[in-house]
């Protein structure tokens, strides 16, 4: 990791977004309630500031999560920003079409272990990125100026990277904020209905989709989806249809790892890899390897190889490996 940019304590956090800025907010590529989450409600944050705010993300994020979003197009647009802000974001490569800005980014928030810390930076290692804007906000003294959208945004990202509360990252800590986001009288059970039993009529047939391709390795312990650019089309979903998908295939009884790969549509050497363990199996260790990152149980990665079958080969390999060291163990 590079030495070049300064860790920023959230007292000097508090001071920076403090400043009137005209501002853009970047989220990492496939968008989830944690990155749109920690993006919009930094938003209301600085807009309380007077800043003027632009959230952007190469890709659009799924409809179920217009209650964040409030709908709005998420396209970059060439401004004169004065202040550029990536939040959940751990490595330039998570910027996906907007990698380019990773250089002009003025600081980073985040929370996973696995960073590159491509900008000045706060981070916290905690089970959402939601929970550092939270912290934020409370450091500047804000909290009762704030908006109920702001505690939605927040308890979304919170609920969302927990998967509603029953991961391993929760700590006492994210039930003790959890507890203080509640108090201000959001409807938790909505946010949580639309995040985890509500699905489109495409996210429903992608599900189904993923379980058809499907494949299973490593004595049915690594669980695989891929979607090409030829599947996508023939099937009529886009990436934000699958954003899920890695969650299917690593529920199935037996699977210790599961992983999906998407083939760019734009770019047909590119390939988006997500993994989620169920086990002590450090996923983010195989995806740095290749260039991405992300926490022991949830991570991901961008590479570029000639051909999906390629690809495919490349992450099976390697995470094979992985599951034989632990079943060694």
């Amino acid at each position: 990791m590079s030495n070049q940019y300064k860790r920023l304590s959230l007292s000097a956090l508090a001071k920076l977004v403090r400043k009137k800025k005209s501002t853009l907010i970047l989220c990492h590529q496939n968008p989830d309630p944690d990155t749109l989450g920690s993006a919009f409600a930094l938003k209301e944050l600085l807009e309380c500031f007077g800043s003027s705010v632009r959230v952007a993300c190469c890709d659009t994020p799924s409809k179920r999560f217009n209650f964040i979003t409030g709908g709005r197009d998420l396209t970059y647009h060439t401004l004169d920003y004065e202040r550029i802000i990536a939040v959940d974001v751990a490595s330039p490569t998570q910027l996906g079409g907007l990698g380019f800005l990773a250089n002009s980014v003025d600081f980073t928030i985040d929370h996973h272990e696995m960073n590159t810390r491509f900008s000045d930076y706060y981070e916290d290692f905690r089970a959402s990125n939601c929970e550092n804007i939270y912290l934020l906000a409370k450091k500047t003294k804000m909290l009762k100026k704030l908006p109920t959208h702001f505690y939605e945004c927040i308890y979304a990202g919170m609920s969302s990277d927990t998967g509603g509360f029953k991961y391993s990252n929760v700590k006492p800590e994210t039930m003790s904020t959890a507890c203080e986001v509640l108090k201000s009288g959001i409807d938790h059970a909505e946010i949580n209905r639309v995040m985890f039993d509500s699905k489109t009529i495409e996210e429903i047939k992608a599900q189904r989709l993923t379980y058809e391709i499907m494949k299973l390795y490593c004595d049915n312990s690594l669980a695989i989806a891929m979607f090409t650019k030829e599947i996508k089309e023939k099937n009529g979903i886009v990436d934000g249809d699958i954003s899920d998908a890695v969650n299917h295939v690593r529920g199935i009884e037996g699977v210790l790892v599961g992983l999906t790969l998407k083939q760019s549509s734009d770019d047909e050497k590119k390939f988006f890899l997500s993994s989620r363990s169920n086990a002590n199996i450090d996923v983010s260790q195989v995806c740095a390897s290749i260039g991405g990152g992300g926490h022991k149980r949830a991570s991901g990665a961008t590479i570029r190889c000639e051909s999906p079958e390629e690809a495919l080969e490349l992450v099976v390999g390697l995470f094979s490996k992985a599951i034989e060291e632990y079943k060694k163990r």
